[in-house]
């Protein structure tokens, strides 16, 4: 057994945790899967072959020409991978430190330093636990550096996708995408992609942020008989929907704590200014269970 992946369990549940970018690898329900490996260009993916979900710390998505202004300074970061603009923070793609397992939770840190020119440097720690409600992943980032600096967090989880897989997922806004996969216009959410009452996924390319989120989804896959209610903290204001399109085996949908290129949307983007020791943590829940009758689901 490969000593870096953990593997809990408990009742009907199951996953697989890589100390690489503290990834999930899989998840299963009574042997089905509610989380669909995928090969991206994080650690896990280098290690294992692919990854199934991954923490974004220390914010999430992409920074437009990889620079930013805050407090009067301007930082320049480096492309982290090769997508042309920094993406998805640090924590994917380092290897975290087990500090503790038992048979249904993992807990993970990671203590990222300056490196110039990325001016953060920060502690963040990840719980992974299966209790009766299901996987419940939290996520805290605490601020190392000397000065302050914006944060944000999410989890990029990867679902499976089926011919009629179903989503519901609820939000004041959308926003349209422009060059760069960089959100470009809030807008009134169009009604092919408003999944305030459940259908399919579109049969066209959507890579685009929704925000005035309520923090809760629900997805289904009536193929396999399951579901999946997925519920979110408060600082989880957004999600993202990725989902290149019919041909795709997978879907993406991320909970975050800010929009897209915030660094840029300074204030208004959801990123939270923490001073020197200062923290911010959420938590998402996904509980897999049996497809329920029409007349009971959401």
């Amino acid at each position: 057994m490969d000593p870096d992946v953990l593997h809990l369990q408990n009742g009907n549940l199951s996953v697989e945790v890589s100390r690489f970018g503290g990834s999930l690898l899989s998840g299963h329900y009574r042997g089905i899967p509610f989380l669909k490996p995928t090969p991206t260009a994080g650690i896990a993916s280098q290690r294992h072959g692919v990854e199934a979900g991954f923490p974004l710390v220390p914010y999430g998505n992409r920074i437009e020409a990889n620079t930013f202004e805050f407090a009067g300074k301007r930082f320049a970061m480096p492309p982290n991978t090769a997508d042309p603009f920094c993406l998805h923070g640090d924590g994917w793609l380092a290897e975290w430190e087990v500090i503790s397992q038992a048979g249904n939770e993992a807990v993970l840190r990671h203590v990222h330093r300056t490196e110039p020119p990325n001016p953060y440097a920060y502690e963040t720690i990840q719980t992974v636990r299966l209790d009766d409600d299901g996987l419940a992943l939290s996520l805290s980032v605490t601020n190392k550096s000397d000065a302050a600096l914006p944060y944000g967090l999410g989890f990029h989880p990867f679902f499976p996708r089926t011919q009629q897989m179903r989503l519901q997922a609820q939000a004041g806004r959308y926003w349209t995408e422009r060059e760069g996969h960089l959100p470009d216009l809030p807008v009134a959410v169009p009604e092919g992609l408003d999944f305030t009452a459940s259908k399919p996924l579109p049969r066209h390319w959507i890579n685009n942020v929704y925000d005035g989120w309520n923090g809760k989804a629900w997805m289904e896959w009536p193929e396999y008989g399951l579901s999946l209610s997925l519920t979110a903290d408060g600082i989880f204001r957004c999600f993202m929907i990725y989902a290149p399109d019919t041909d795709a085996s997978f879907f993406c949908f991320e909970p975050m704590s800010h929009l897209p290129n915030a660094h840029n949307m300074l204030p208004s983007g959801g990123l939270v200014t923490l001073m020197p020791e200062q923290s911010l943590a959420g938590s998402m829940r996904l509980h897999p269970a049996a497809l329920p009758a029409p007349h009971q689901r959401p």
